[in-house]
């Protein structure tokens, strides 16, 4: 059970990691859409800054996932 719960946390953590990290990476690249979409708040600067910072928890995540998904399914 416990595994379980786990297993579906770092699936969706990552999937929200990974979202944010594309739409990240795509501020830095095209600021000029990021600016105005999110008011103004998030720039070029602050998209690299949560870029740059997402890389640790995007990697643990995606080795956890991993792990998880080599357990079989009632484990």
């Amino acid at each position: 059970m416990k595994r379980r719960f786990l297993k579906k946390w770092a699936a969706w953590l990552l999937l929200l990691v990974t979202v944010i990290m594309l739409l990240s990476g795509f501020g830095i690249t095209h600021y000029w859409i990021i600016g105005p979409a999110t008011l103004g708040i998030i720039g070029k600067a602050e998209s690299f800054r949560i870029h740059t910072i997402l890389w640790a928890p995007f990697l643990i995540l995606l080795i956890l996932h991993i792990y998880y998904a080599k357990i079989p399914p009632g484990k």
